[in-house]
């Protein structure tokens, strides 16, 4: 037996008018109508459906009782972290996951061929995380060990976030995201923080207004994206480059449904890792991801081009910018 419960008119169920509707035997083909991942039917005792703007037949419904508790989904997210020679920072990463409030969730740890011990570190988290370690043969740098993660995932995550192996969580960071999804959103922006000099500040808190204001806001970490899409073939990451997420987000906003603002801070951006690839800028391969991103911003803007006017001035800006930068030296500033 599933209970469904109407998310829209959760607030007053406990008016005489609102219903419990009990589905028994509903036919799954309409049940996909509410977009449960089917997976998770025969696990799942109390779902959260929405039966408003769907016609699905009720078996029978019942009157809301006080002895009634809605729970609330509890969603699971893969947390992806890729690595390279990252053994200094690690464990304060991993630690933040270990103290996490909310349980439901695994980790995949992917090193991009690493030369010191912090695959070695991880492994000792094996008996207090759900962790997957991947090693890759070959160098595809944050993108390609973010794309390499997604196939590794279980079954049953709802959600993906990123964690960088140099950054950190707070406490009840998993647990402040579930509590934001409330209809199923494809992506959850969350608030930043950074450290400098070991001091924790405020970087941004997400208030976006639409979608087009999402794509040009923060590119980075900081999103819980939905499985589905984070995955989907456009929306994969460029691989053997740097400022590998800037397209990544722009994609993300462009093909997601809806979205929610979460405006806590939940993540830390460590600012004082000296070997973090932002401080790399001056090099000759941050100048030439700058022109790599230019390439693939391209792209992007030549696929979806004439379907929203908004999105093509967005992109249209977005290339001019990256031109300028490249004819600067390729971004050389914060």
């Amino acid at each position: 037996m599933i209970i469904a419960c109407d998310r829209f008119n959760y607030k007053q169920i406990k008016d005489d008018n609102d219903y419990i509707y009990v589905f028994e035997d509903e036919p799954l083909q309409d049940l996909l109508k509410t977009n449960l991942h089917c997976i998770h039917y025969s696990k799942l005792k109390h779902v959260d459906i929405n039966t408003t703007n769907y016609n699905i037949h009720c078996k029978r419904k019942l009157k809301i009782t006080d002895d009634f508790t809605f729970k609330k989904r509890d969603y699971k997210f893969g947390i992806i972290i890729p690595n390279y020679n990252y053994s200094h920072t690690i464990r304060k990463c991993l630690d933040s996951l270990v103290n996490q409030t909310y349980k439901n969730f695994e980790v995949i740890f992917v090193d991009d061929v690493s030369t010191d011990n912090s695959v070695a570190i991880a492994s000792t988290y094996k008996d207090k995380l759900d962790i997957k370690i991947i090693q890759l043969r070959q160098k595809r740098l944050n993108g390609g060990a973010r794309n390499e993660a997604y196939l590794y995932l279980s079954d049953d995550v709802d959600y993906v976030y990123y964690l960088d192996s140099d950054d950190w969580l707070y406490n009840d960071a998993l647990e402040k995201i579930n509590n934001t999804i409330d209809n199923e959103q494809d992506v959850i922006f969350t608030g930043l923080a950074k450290c400098r000099n070991g001091i924790i500040t405020k970087e941004r808190i997400p208030d976006y207004k639409d979608r087009y204001e999402a794509i040009q806001g923060w590119s980075g970490v900081g999103k819980a994206i939905k499985k589905e899409l984070a995955t989907r073939q456009e929306c994969l990451y460029n691989e053997g480059t740097l400022k590998e997420d800037r397209n990544q987000h722009r994609r993300i906003c462009i093909y997601m449904n809806d979205f929610k603002c979460l405006p806590d801070l939940v993540y830390v951006w460590n600012q004082d890792n000296r070997k973090s690839i932002t401080t790399i800028r001056e090099q000759i391969m941050w100048g030439t991801s700058t022109i790599r991103q230019y390439a693939d911003l391209m792209s992007l803007y030549l696929s979806v081009k004439g379907q929203d006017n908004k999105i093509d001035t967005i992109l249209e800006e977005s290339l001019n910018k990256c031109l300028q930068e490249i004819k600067s030296g390729g971004d050389k500033q914060w």
